[in-house]
């Protein structure tokens, strides 16, 4: 039988190798769609981003923090591009992994459930300011 925590680091040496290893191609996709976003081009930094969360989901894991972080930014650029509806059911889904991984109360698990609730009333057309 082996041992569970050795097993844990190898997984953990593992992850940390890959992400090591992509470190570049990862900072270099985060800053494309970062600088496209700036200059307004939604559509191609969402294109990147997508690019962004299939490398950081292969290295890291669908679990990990930089991939959830990479899944909101997504997902709230998605809306920023005009898909409110997708930009609503992809803060869904994330808040209902935040809260698997984090807890309900974790401070990013209830922001995503207000981004879901702020595209989904955009999307529905019947967006109420509560700022």
């Amino acid at each position: 039988m082996s041992n569970p925590f050795a097993r844990a680091e190898r997984e953990l040496d593992k992850r940390d190798r890959a992400l090591r290893e992509e470190h570049p191609d990862t900072v270099a996709l985060r800053h494309q769609a970062h600088y496209l976003s700036e200059a307004g081009d939604l559509a191609g930094a969402l294109e990147i981003s997508e690019q962004l969360l299939a490398e950081r989901v292969r290295a890291l894991g669908p679990d990990h923090p930089q991939v959830l972080t990479t899944r909101h930014n997504l997902a709230n650029l998605r809306g920023r591009a005009g898909d409110a509806a997708g930009a609503a059911e992809a803060f869904e889904q994330l808040a209902l992994d935040m809260e698997r991984v984090h807890g309900a109360d974790f401070v990013y698990t209830v922001q995503s459930r207000h981004a879901a609730v702020r595209w989904r009333e955009e999307a529905d057309g019947g967006s109420q300011s509560t700022e």
